[in-house]
């Protein structure tokens, strides 16, 4: 009798173990370092990258049809993209936000750091850049992008892979021809103050507003006219509406691929590598069909828009630069070091 429950005693013990054994094996798909509980391989990693680009945007495309595919292939399903265009999962502020504050592995934005690192404004100011090869050397060849970003990883992101969307034009409900056709006219931008003082220096009634507020607001015209890159005018429709484009090319415009530092940091380094290349290859595909991308924007606006697309004549342009002047010293104020910086992007040839 006390063998056999000796026995039961025993066999008790081994199931109980086997009981806890399990409980510590099981699935950790939650975790990045997680182990698949039935195959005993890495759970894969979800890479959330939202952005504000709409469908049919050429960043939009880009990530979809490489960045997403290459990533997934490249680590054997263990890292998947969920892209999120269109503002559908977050704002820009909320992307900035998110990217802070461990929401997002990934996510693209402007210069909307500028409120923490200054020398980010630096990027649009006027009339800085005058073709898409001076701003690819400058900012992709060369490192004066990286120079102007300085310590962004103190936010708690990295800044990626810089990539053009393009320089800026202005779509009006009537045709300006010199800076006096600029007074008062209600021109929304973006609600950065280095945007808005363009505006201001150029003699427009600033109305910065949301992305989403553009199109009624032009339909409606409680606006006279907006301003973006023309993949942006396109996509968003915005030419439908407004009678004139004038390619004044006041600002060149920068978007950041940006990538969580707790994320980041978390993966092996093997996985580390591939992110970065594909990264690397993700940008160089944006600035490579850039420059044709924003004639072909305007050509189907023109031909297939019915908008008139003009450009500035010399001496109005030359009132525009004028105009604006002031604002590099205010910013050499600001921050000193870019003075250097620009001195060395302006010798670009």
């Amino acid at each position: 009798m006390k063998r056999s429950f000796a026995l039961l005693l025993a066999l008790v013990m081994v199931l109980s173990l086997a009981a806890c054994g399990g409980a510590q094996g099981g699935s950790q798909s939650g975790d990045q370092g997680g182990q698949s509980q039935d195959s005993g391989q890495a759970a894969p990693i979800t890479i959330k990258l939202p952005h504000c680009y709409s469908d049919g945007h050429p960043l939009t495309d880009t990530l979809e049809n490489y960045f997403k595919t290459e990533l997934e292939s490249r680590s054997g399903g263990r890292l998947l993209v969920e892209l999120y265009p269109n503002s559908t999962l977050a704002t820009e502020e909320q992307i900035y936000e998110g990217l802070r504050n461990n929401t997002y592995e990934m996510g693209i934005v402007g210069t909307i750091f500028q409120d923490r690192i200054p020398s980010v404004a630096t990027f649009q100011l006027p009339f800085l850049f005058t073709d898409f090869d001076q701003a690819r050397t400058a900012l992709y060849e060369k490192e004066y992008g990286q120079q102007l970003i300085g310590d962004v990883a103190s936010l708690g992101f990295t800044v990626s892979g810089i990539v053009p969307d393009g320089f800026r034009v202005m779509t009006l409900n009537r045709k300006v021809e010199s800076l006096a056709d600029l007074k008062g006219l209600k021109l929304r931008m973006p609600n950065l103050e280095v945007m808005v003082n363009i505006g201001n220096c150029l003699g427009c009634a600033v109305t910065p507003m949301a992305m989403t507020e553009v199109f009624s607001a032009l339909e409606q015209r409680v606006i006279d006219g907006q301003e973006n890159p023309p993949s942006t005018i396109r996509t968003q429709g915005w030419y439908e509406i407004q009678d004139y484009l004038m390619v004044s090319n006041h600002v060149f415009t920068c978007l950041f691929l940006c990538v969580n530092s707790n994320f980041y940091n978390g993966l092996d380094s093997e996985l580390q590598g591939i992110l970065d290349d594909v990264i690397a290859e993700t940008s160089a595909k944006i600035w490579d069909g850039a420059k044709e991308q924003a004639q072909e924007d305007l050509d189907f606006m023109s031909q297939e828009g019915g908008t008139e697309v003009y450009y500035p004549s010399d001496a109005f342009k030359q009132e525009m630069i004028d105009a604006t002047a002031s604002m590099y010293d205010d910013m050499y104020g600001r921050c000193p070091e870019v003075k250097d910086i620009v001195a060395a992007i302006r010798e670009i040839q």
